[in-house]
């Protein structure tokens, strides 16, 4: 009886943990145009929400298992258009991927949304992330220099588009 109500626990425990994000952080934020949306996670308090600790600080290397909830509670599952399956193991006898060392798995080996996306970085460059991108023109002025959104992306290139971010582990493409 007490090992059941000890594992029982421990799952309610484990779900108010991965679903807390959604409440604490709700919905999408709205920035003003040109902002960074994810400018907070340079805050020191946001970092725990992704990342495991290591010695009280937080391992820039390594993810917990249920990071992807920080992001959608965001960015809803609905709008992420071609997404890649989140929890797959691509080590695992079944895939035997290799997947590149930029490339980040949770601590399980998991793929998540950090997997293919930064959580940090620049939200807008100089530099299409695909070859057919408009620029935002909230904040590319007529005659100026375009900006493009980069969606966070670890890979992206202006002629071969989100190619080669899959070639990293898909190289048959």
């Amino acid at each position: 009886m007490t090992n059941g109500f000890s594992r029982r626990l421990v799952r309610v425990l484990f779900l108010l943990a991965a679903i807390l994000p959604c409440f604490l952080f709700p919905g999408r934020t709205e920035s003003r145009p040109g902002e960074n949306p994810h400018a907070h996670f340079r805050k020191p308090e946001f970092c725990a929400q992704c990342h495991l600790q290591n010695g009280g600080k937080p391992d820039p290397d390594r993810f917990l298992p249920g990071a992807d909830a920080f992001c959608l509670g965001c960015h809803r599952v609905e709008e992420l258009g071609r997404s890649h399956p989140r929890n797959a193991r691509p080590g695992d006898k079944h895939w035997k991927m290799k997947v590149p060392e930029e490339y980040r798995l949770d601590d399980g080996g998991r793929i998540l949304c950090l997997t293919c996306h930064r959580g940090h970085g620049e939200f807008l460059s100089t530099v299409r992330a695909f070859p057919a991108q408009k620029p935002e023109r909230s904040v590319s002025a007529p005659g100026g220099t375009p900006k493009y959104r980069t969606f966070y992306l670890r890979r992206s290139d202006p002629e071969k588009g989100f190619a080669v971010l899959c070639d990293g582990c898909h190289s048959y493409l």
